[in-house]
C-alpha cells in the first residue's frame, strides 16, 4: 500500500470494505446472499487485488461446508460458530436473516446497515478508528421496526475472525481480591474457551474483559504477531474464543459482548439497543507493542479531559485517612492531621469511609450521605476549607450503590434493594445492593452527589463498590436489569464529568474490581489493588501495567503501612516507597505512629517521587525482568517521546546463587540519542539497548530507582 495513512474504502465491484491503518488492516466483503464475510485482520495489504486469494470464502458453494466467516454472526445456515445476535420475534420465531442494505463512511468511522426484510429488524455495525493507531472499535445498534416486542436473547458487540490455518494461544488476566491481573495462557482447542462474569459488577478482580491471541504461542514481549482486544464494559461480559476444524481448515474466532446469561433485552416497537464497544488491535512486535498501542489509545483518545486536560496532567500525591483512623474519625482529629499530611508532601487529603451519619463501623450508616452532625458539627466544607488553606486538595469516599440495613435510607425504602420474592436477602459485608437499574434511584444518587460535591468543596471523589450483586429478581432477564444497572452507573459517571469537569474521580471498587476499559472515559484513577504489599505489587503490577497506564494506579496507600494489612509482611520504607512510585503515589503509612526520623524519610521520598513524576506520568512501561519468572523484577518507564527513562529494580526472595551482578538490556530508546544518568554516565541509546546496564542486587529487599535523560 503506497499511502500509509488511515483510510476507509469501499470497492463496489468487489463489494469490499477495507479499514487501512498504519500497521494494521481490517477487511470484509458482501457475498451473493447479502451476508458480510470477514476476510482479513492483521498486517496491511497492498491493494484490492491482494484479496483475490481470500475471496473463495464468498463463493456460494462454500456455504455447505461450514466455512462461513460471518462479520456479525446471526446463525446463518451452515455457520456453526456462536452467533453474535439471537432474537425472539413477536410471533415466536427465532430465525434471523441479516442482509447488507447500505453503508456510510466518514473520516474516522464506517457504519454498515443490515436488515431482516421480513421481520423489519435493523442492525447497524459501527466501526471507529483512532488516528493512526492499529486499533479499531466495534459495536452494534439493534433497532426494532416490527409491530410487536422483540426479545434480544443475545446481542454481542462483535465477532472477530483470526487468520486461517493456525493454532492460537489465548492470554488473558484474572485473579482475586489482593491478587488481581495475573496472566493466564492456554491454547484454544476445538470446543473453545469461555471467559465470563455474571454478578453484574466486580468482574475485573476475577476475570478481565480482555484477550490477546498469538499463533502457536510463539510470540514474546518483543517478538511476534499479537491480536488483542477488549470489551469497554464494567458489567457482566462474555468472551468466547473458539476453534473449529472444517475439512482441512482451522478457523479461530471470537465473540464478545454483554453476557446473555443475565441480560435479555426487551425492545418495544421503535426502541433500539446499543451494545458496548469492543476494541480490536494488532501488534507485529509482541506484547510490548500491544501495550504501547493501548497506552497511546488511553492517553490520546480515551481518558477524561476536563477543562485542564486531565488525561495528561500529573496525578497529585494522596494522603488517605483510612490507615491511621479507620472509622474513628471526627472533625478535630482530621483537622489536626492536615499539617502532618502537608509535612510529608501530600497534595490531596482524602477522608475515607466513616464520615456519614451513624457510620461508626461497617454495619451501619451506609446510604445516609450526610456528615455525622455530632462528629462534624461544622460540616465537611469546614474541613475542606482547612485543607485548602494548607495548600491541599480535598477528597471524600463514597459507595453510592450500597446500603446497610441499619440506615435511615433502608428503613425508608426497603423496596430499593435488589431482591427476590420469597427469598431472604443476602448480606455481604453487612450491606445490600441498591437497584440502580431504576431511573428514580439513579436520579436520587445524582442529586445527593451533586449536593455533596458542592457543599463539601470537593476536588476529588473516591467511588467504592464492595460486593457482588445478587438477588436480581425473577423478571430480571425480561427487564434487562443487568444492562440497565450498568447503563445507569455510566450515566452517573458521565454526569459527574460533565457537571464537574475538573473534579478528579477515582474508581476503587474494592481495590481492582472495576479495572476495565468501560470506566476509563470517566475515571482519573483506576485502583490497582487494595493490596499494597510491595512484593505482591511486583506481581500484580505487571498485569496492570500491560493493560493500563500506571499514572491511573490509585489506592488508599500505594506506599503501604508495615506490616502490610493483607499478608502481615514487613518491608523497609525505601522498598515500599519505590514500589509505590510505580503507580500514582498515595501514602497509607500511619503518620501518627511515625517518629520524626521516619516522617523526614517519608517527606524526602515524596519529594524524590515529585522530581521523578514528569518522567513517569506519560511513559511506556517495559517489563525487562518478570517477577513471575525471577526472584527480582526490573521495570523501565520510557517517556513517549523517547527523551528519557526511569529504571526500577527490586530484589525479592533472592537466593545464594542469585546474589550477583546482573545485566539487563534496555528497550524502547532512540538508538542515536545520547542519554545521561543521574550519576553523569553518558552513553547512546544503542549501547543501552544492545549492551545494557549492570545492577548489583545484593541484600534483602533490594530496590533501586534511577533516571536517564536524553541530551540531544
Amino acid at each position: 500500500m503506497e499511502d500509509n495513512t488511515m483510510q476507509i474504502t469501499f470497492t463496489p465491484g468487489r463489494k469490499l470494505f477495507r479499514i487501512i491503518l498504519p500497521g494494521m488492516e481490517y477487511a470484509f466483503a458482501v457475498n451473493s446472499h447479502g451476508e458480510l464475510i470477514s476476510l482479513h485482520w492483521g498486517a496491511p495489504m497492498n491493494s484490492d487485488d491482494d484479496y483475490e486469494l481470500l475471496t473463495p470464502d464468498l463463493d456460494t458453494t462454500w456455504r455447505t461446508r461450514g466455512c462461513n466467516s460471518g462479520e456479525y454472526r446471526f446463525g446463518a445456515p451452515f455457520d456453526y460458530a456462536a452467533p453474535a445476535i439471537r432474537v425472539r420475534f413477536p410471533d415466536g420465531s427465532e430465525t434471523l436473516r441479516l442482509e447488507y442494505r447500505s453503508h456510510e463512511i466518514t473520516s474516522d468511522s464506517l457504519i454498515i446497515t443490515l436488515s431482516d426484510s421480513f421481520y423489519k429488524l435493523d442492525v447497524k455495525l459501527i466501526y471507529r478508528t483512532y488516528g493512526d493507531l492499529p486499533l479499531i472499535s466495534r459495536h452494534a445498534v439493534i433497532e426494532n421496526h416490527t409491530d410487536g416486542k422483540v426479545i434480544l436473547r443475545s446481542a454481542m458487540s462483535a465477532t472477530l475472525e483470526l487468520p486461517l490455518g493456525e493454532d492460537y494461544r489465548l492470554t488473558h488476566y484474572a485473579g482475586e481480591w489482593g491478587a488481581e491481573y495475573q496472566p493466564h495462557r492456554q491454547m484454544v482447542e476445538q470446543g473453545g474457551i469461555l471467559l465470563e462474569t455474571s454478578y453484574l459488577t466486580d468482574a475485573a478482580s476475577h476475570i478481565m474483559p480482555f484477550f490477546a491471541l498469538d499463533a502457536g504461542g510463539r510470540s514474546t514481549e518483543t517478538f511476534g504477531e499479537v491480536y488483542f482486544g477488549a470489551l469497554m464494559y464494567s458489567g457482566d461480559f462474555r468472551i468466547l474464543a473458539e476453534t473449529m476444524h472444517t475439512q482441512t481448515l482451522k478457523r479461530t474466532s471470537l465473540t464478545l459482548g454483554v453476557n446473555d446469561r443475565t441480560a435479555e433485552i426487551p425492545l418495544e416497537p421503535g426502541e433500539r439497543f446499543e451494545t458496548p464497544a469492543a476494541i480490536a488491535g494488532f501488534s507485529d512486535r509482541g506484547f510490548e507493542k500491544m501495550s504501547e498501542i493501548l497506552y497511546d489509545w488511553q492517553f490520546d483518545h480515551i481518558l477524561p479531559r476536563g477543562t485542564t486536560d486531565k488525561a495528561h496532567a500529573v496525578r497529585p500525591v494522596i494522603y488517605n485517612t483510612w490507615y491511621p483512623y479507620e472509622f474513628d474519625i471526627d472533625e478535630r482529629k482530621l483537622i489536626d492531621f492536615i499539617p502532618k499530611a502537608k509535612y510529608i508532601g501530600a497534595e490531596l487529603y482524602v477522608i475515607d469511609d466513616g464520615w456519614m451519619k451513624g457510620r461508626s463501623n461497617d454495619r451501619r450508616g451506609l446510604g445516609d450521605w450526610i456528615a455525622d452532625p455530632e462528629r462534624f458539627p461544622h460540616g465537611l466544607g469546614y474541613i475542606a476549607d482547612k485543607a485548602h488553606e494548607a495548600g491541599l486538595m480535598f477528597g471524600l469516599w463514597v459507595e453510592p450503590e450500597m446500603v446497610n440495613p441499619d440506615s435511615d435510607l433502608y428503613r425508608a425504602h426497603p423496596d430499593w434493594v435488589l431482591s427476590e420474592p420469597n427469598r431472604d436477602r443476602t448480606l455481604s459485608r453487612t450491606q445490600y445492593v441498591l437497584d440502580m437499574s431504576r431511573d428514580d434511584i439513579t436520579d436520587w444518587a445524582i442529586g445527593w452527589l451533586d449536593k455533596l460535591i458542592v457543599d463539601a468543596r470537593l476536588d476529588y471523589l473516591k467511588w467504592d463498590m464492595n460486593r457482588e450483586q445478587t438477588e436480581i429478581g425473577p423478571d430480571s432477564l425480561e427487564r434487562g436489569v443487568a444492562v440497565k444497572y450498568m447503563k445507569n452507573i455510566e450515566r452517573i459517571w458521565k454526569h459527574l464529568n460533565e457537571r464537574f469537569p475538573d473534579l478528579l474521580l477515582e474508581n476503587c471498587a474494592s481495590g481492582g474490581g472495576r479495572a476495565d476499559y468501560g470506566m476509563l472515559p470517566y475515571a482519573d484513577r483506576v485502583n490497582r489493588s487494595d493490596n499494597a504489599d510491595p512484593i505482591d505489587v511486583m506481581l500484580l503490577h505487571e498485569g496492570y501495567s500491560t493493560l493500563f497506564v500506571p499514572k491511573l494506579a490509585g489506592g488508599a496507600g500505594n506506599v503501604s503501612p508495615s506490616p502490610n494489612h493483607v499478608n502481615k509482611r514487613s518491608a523497609p520504607l525505601d522498598f515500599r516507597v519505590n514500589s509505590g512510585m510505580t503507580g500514582s503515589m498515595s501514602v497509607g503509612v500511619n503518620l501518627l505512629k511515625c517518629d520524626d526520623d521516619e516522617l523526614d524519610k517519608l517527606r524526602d521520598a515524596v519529594d524524590r517521587f515529585k522530581a521523578l513524576r514528569p518522567d513517569l506520568q506519560d511513559a511506556y512501561v517495559y517489563h525487562i525482568a518478570s517477577a513471575h519468572e525471577h526472584p527480582y523484577s526490573v521495570l523501565q518507564y520510557v517517556k513517549r517521546d523517547r527523551s528519557g527513562f526511569t529504571l526500577f529494580a527490586f530484589g525479592h526472595g533472592m537466593r545464594q546463587w542469585d546474589k550477583q551482578s546482573l545485566r539487563f538490556r534496555m528497550r524502547g530508546l532512540a538508538p542515536n540519542k545520547v542519554y545521561v544518568s543521574e550519576s553523569g554516565v553518558t552513553v547512546s541509546g544503542a549501547a543501552l539497548m544492545n549492551g545494557g546496564i549492570t545492577i548489583n542486587m545484593y541484600g534483602d529487599y533490594y530496590s533501586h530507582v534511577e533516571t536517564w535523560k536524553a541530551v540531544n
